[in-house]
């Protein structure tokens, strides 16, 4: 659904991580339109569902509990470049910065529960990079950004929990303006500490991340699914984890609880590389060092399957869709 663009050899990686444009999750805050270029609105026929991160022109990164219920691409979509998850009518812009999937392929790991839930989407053609739209950058190890205090999440989702109001929870107000919140990562083993308290216990496995604080009340929620955590290293956004799951929003000692993106860039760099078009992760340059690909990866199809016995009865109930 773009509007034809001039052809831009996909060989070499361009920068990422960066705004051009200056600077209600739970406790959060109206965002501005370009502050975080990389955000998308994953849309189920034309209605937000999910969010996801541009990683380059034809590749998005989003939570793979999101196809839970809808695995086939043509009913998907992603928008770019817009503040709003649901943009006027009138809005041609947004309408030419809509993208049809192509392709939506899951962790061949993921079956259904918390772990290894994260998706790459192929896009059906070249997204346009303006200053409202840029990809994000990743890297191959998070461990730096272990005890920082600033990161960000971004979210079209819920900006309350339920609370004891079935089906209910507080969406998103009218203009459905993206939210922003900061957050601070938090340790694992504390964050494993926390989960194994009474009443409940959850596992937080090695490819999880959990942001939030420990008094609560600065969350993702549902509705935010799929979208990036993010953090700032010397001038450049790094993608570091991807809403997934939590207990309720904003809850003392309840996290959230993200996919570790740097767990699985081998398997994003290889899916990158047997796309045929010389496409690159966005990596952070400097001295984080050029990621190589060395090795083909073969087509996953068919899907992974998305019907599968959940591991937890409560999984549900904890996902942030």
């Amino acid at each position: 659904l773009a509007l034809a663009q001039p052809r831009v050899p996909l060989s070499v990686p361009g920068p990422c991580g960066q705004r051009t444009v200056p600077t209600r999750i739970v406790g959060g805050k109206d965002s501005e339109l370009g502050r975080w270029p990389w955000q998308g609105s994953l849309r189920l026929w034309g209605s937000h569902r999910c969010g996801a991160s541009l990683l380059n022109r034809r590749w998005v990164l989003t939570a793979a509990h999101c196809f839970e219920d809808h695995s086939d691409p043509f009913e998907w979509s992603v928008q770019f470049g817009e503040l709003s998850s649901s943009p006027s009518i009138w809005n041609l812009q947004a309408y030419y910065n809509r993208y049809s999937v192509e392709e939506i392929i899951l962790s061949p790991l993921y079956l259904g529960a918390s772990s290894y839930d994260i998706a790459l989407l192929k896009l059906s053609s070249s997204v346009t990079y303006n200053k409202y739209i840029q990809p994000i950058c990743v890297l191959t190890s998070s461990s730096e950004f272990q005890n920082r205090t600033d990161c960000w999440v971004t979210g079209w989702g819920d900006i309350e929990e339920e609370q004891g109001r079935p089906h209910t929870p507080p969406s998103l107000p009218s203009p459905y303006i993206l939210q922003e919140v900061q957050v601070g990562i938090i340790n694992s083993a504390i964050c494993n500490y926390l989960y194994a308290q009474p009443v409940f216990r959850y596992d937080i496995w090695g490819d999880m991340i959990c942001a939030g604080t420990i008094q609560g009340g600065k969350d993702a929620c549902f509705g935010d699914s799929g979208g990036p955590l993010a953090c700032e290293k010397k001038g450049l956004w790094i993608q570091v984890g991807i809403v997934s799951w939590g207990t309720g929003c904003g809850r003392p000692n309840r996290p959230g609880v993200y996919t570790n993106v740097s767990r699985h860039f081998r398997w994003m760099q290889k899916l990158l590389a047997r796309s045929g078009q010389g496409q690159w992760l966005p990596w952070a340059p400097g001295r984080w060092g050029t990621p190589r690909l060395q090795e083909p990866c073969h087509l996953l199809s068919p899907l992974t399957p998305l019907k599968t016995p959940h591991r937890a009865v409560t999984w549900r109930l904890c996902d942030r869709l």
